[in-house]
């Protein structure tokens, strides 16, 4: 049997009564070399350390927490019944679209609280590590068995990379077998890889010339049709009320369309992502920072020069005391 169609036991190891599982080791990791490329990547565009850090916390925590509200809340009753069973992760259940829009709101907040940056410029920071993290932890998805789609029947096609041997469907879908499905997590791994490479070779050619935003809409556009697309190939997927419409179907295209669209308005000039009322914010912050910076400075070397004053005054005291006894004897 192709070695890659083996059901990996998900628990990496333990510790006393906590098992560690491969989901959360393979997700950490993705979120760690992001934020690697992220520092690297920011750097680049001239952002502060600081700030890098920060934002990046905030990203995480609010990408990580939409991610799982938008898994959970459409199961609610089928496969989650108690609040424990909805906030543990380690078992898998992380939809990336609710990420986007948590991370999203992450950069806004950041932006807004700290009034250092465009919010363009940090999100396009964004874009690129954020895809090469998906990229890592979608192998979680395969530990887990989960993210796989219609059943593959042709034995030609029965083997990775077209399929996935899946030991326990009905775990995810009753009424299914032990068999070869389509190996989803490795398409949308592949197509995200392509899409990574490409995007920053082309990046890396054109950087004079893109236009702020530019990646963050880039990544919506991509990530929305590669989402929406491998939706037909899943077995099912939330619907919106009682239709047969996926709602994240639905969601990841219009993402797409507004980001065509958006790019378009872009690059002919109809609409900028960089507003000159927050340059003057930004630049009111940085001359208070500065105004801070150098009073702290000329305070500092204020009480640096009291303090060679009182050095020397003791130092003069000493030796007039010292030219008295001498005096005397």
């Amino acid at each position: 049997m192709n070695l890659i169609s083996l059901c990996i036991n998900n628990i990496a190891f333990s510790i006393g009564d906590l098992d560690i599982a491969w989901y959360g080791i393979i997700v950490t990791s993705g979120i760690v070399v992001a934020f690697l490329f992220f520092l690297f990547f920011s750097k680049k565009q001239g952002l502060d350390e600081d700030y890098q850090l920060e934002s990046f916390l905030w990203i995480v925590i609010l990408a990580v927490l939409f991610a799982r509200i938008f898994y959970v809340v459409p199961r609610i009753g089928d496969e989650y019944t108690t609040f424990a069973e909805m906030i543990d992760i380690r078992s898998g259940g992380l939809t990336i679209v609710g990420g986007i829009f948590g991370g999203i709101l992450g950069i806004l907040l950041v932006t807004i609280t700290n009034k250092k940056y465009h919010f363009a410029q940090l999100s396009d920071c964004v874009a690129f590590p954020l895809l090469l993290g998906q990229i890592i932890g979608r192998w979680g998805n395969f530990v887990n068995q989960e993210l796989f789609g219609l059943p593959i029947t042709n034995p030609t096609f029965q083997h990775f990379p077209f399929a996935v041997y899946i030991e326990q469907p009905w775990v995810h879908y009753p009424g299914y077998e032990a068999g070869w499905y389509c190996a989803l997590f490795f398409y949308e791994g592949v197509i995200n890889a392509i899409g990574l490479i490409v995007g920053y070779i082309l990046y890396r050619k054109y950087k004079d010339k893109i236009k702020p935003m530019t990646l963050t809409l880039g990544y919506l556009t991509w990530y929305g049709l590669v989402r929406g697309t491998l939706e037909f190939l899943k077995i099912d997927n939330a619907k919106i009320g009682n239709t047969n419409i996926g709602s994240i179907q639905v969601i990841s295209y219009v993402m797409a369309c507004v980001g065509i669209v958006l790019l378009i308005l872009l690059y002919t000039n109809k609409i900028s992502f960089i507003s000159s009322k927050w340059d003057k914010i930004i630049e009111e912050k940085r001359a208070k920072i500065l105004a801070k910076e150098a009073a702290k400075a000329a305070e500092k070397q204020t009480n640096n020069l009291e303090t060679k004053a009182e050095d020397i005054n003791e130092s003069e005291s000493k030796n007039v005391d010292g030219n008295d006894i001498a005096s005397r004897d």
